[in-house]
């Protein structure tokens, strides 16, 4: 087997050696297009995954992606084609383990209220003044949980520690416990900063418009480390550049590996500190890349050997 390892970069090798006892191991992207006879890529998020790039990889019989979300692959096109995707999707065993994602939506939500990218850009241009950098305390927000899943329900207690009141509503509503439950809706009125935490799924995508958007208060703040598509972008940055909400911190945008238009570049610098945008590193950590990594390759080599 022929194997190719797109993103190289913090794949652990001893998954590396593993991978080669399937075959041949090759690193990076190809020098040339397409490249006959790899049967398989290792992918993360950098690439989107179409006819374009099957084209690339005319032989391809596997997929393997270590994430949760898989709306960068055109899964209805390679189901036809014949070609497995293996993913991270439902395996609680080592995702229950993985924090990266929890911990990175609470220094979105310190990050915005509290202006540090302004505040440590002011400084490396040589200003020390604490004044066009006072921010907001998170003790005491009112925080509303969309979505209760994994994700959610790591950062339930993460918010509590810092004395937030936490409430949550899932589209399962089983999954929120008696404490937690809210009226949906209703509750976005009464809500300091919204952290969503949804899978993107054909009922969820742009379920946040400018509807839902419009019952927040304000002062409120949207905190999004779920998908880009979730929420309505269009509605939520028009509702930050009228003062309709106070700000939104963002791990996720849409139409990734590529979001950042040049009218998008422009909105979000006009957006100044109201606006915190990451590249969608929510999970990418050196931690968080070796567990998945060693993991998803050991899953793929045990699913090539069930083939067999």
């Amino acid at each position: 087997m022929r194997i190719r390892v797109l993103e190289p970069e913090g794949f652990p090798e001893a998954a590396i050696e593993r991978l080669r006892t399937l075959g041949e191991v090759f690193l990076g992207k190809p020098s040339r297009t397409p490249e006959p006879g790899v049967e398989a890529v290792f992918v993360r998020l950098a690439e989107r995954l179409d006819a374009a790039f099957h084209r690339t990889f005319p032989d391809l019989k596997w997929i393997v992606s270590p994430t949760t979300g898989l709306n960068h692959i055109d899964l209805e096109h390679f189901a036809a084609g014949g070609v497995e995707v293996v993913s991270l999707r439902g395996r609680a065993e080592l995702l229950d383990r993985i924090h990266a994602t929890a911990e990175h939506t609470l220094a979105l939500a310190l990050a915005l209220l509290r202006d540090i990218p302004g505040a440590t850009a002011a400084v490396r241009e040589g200003r020390w003044n604490r004044y066009p950098h006072k921010g907001n305390e998170l003790h005491g927000k009112r925080v509303l949980l969309l979505g209760y899943g994994r994700i959610g329900r790591m950062v339930a207690p993460l918010y509590r520690a810092f004395g937030c009141t936490v409430r949550a509503h899932d589209r399962l509503g089983g999954r929120v416990p008696d404490e937690l439950r809210c009226r949906f809706p209703e509750a976005l009125a009464e809500t300091d900063l919204l952290s969503v935490h949804l899978p993107l799924e054909p009922q969820t995508r742009r379920l946040l418009g400018a509807g839902l958007l419009g019952l927040l208060p304000g002062h409120a703040v949207v905190v999004n480390t779920a998908r880009g598509e979730v929420i309505d972008q269009e509605a939520l940055l028009s509702a930050i550049e009228q003062g309709a909400l106070a700000g939104a911190a963002l791990d996720v945008l849409w139409d990734e590996p590529d979001p950042v238009t040049p009218e998008l570049r422009a909105r979000l610098a006009a957006l100044g500190r109201r606006l915190v945008v990451t590249p969608h590193i929510g999970g990418f950590t050196d931690e968080s890349l070796a567990a998945v990594e060693a993991y998803i390759a050991d899953v793929f080599i045990a699913a090539v050997d069930g083939c067999d």
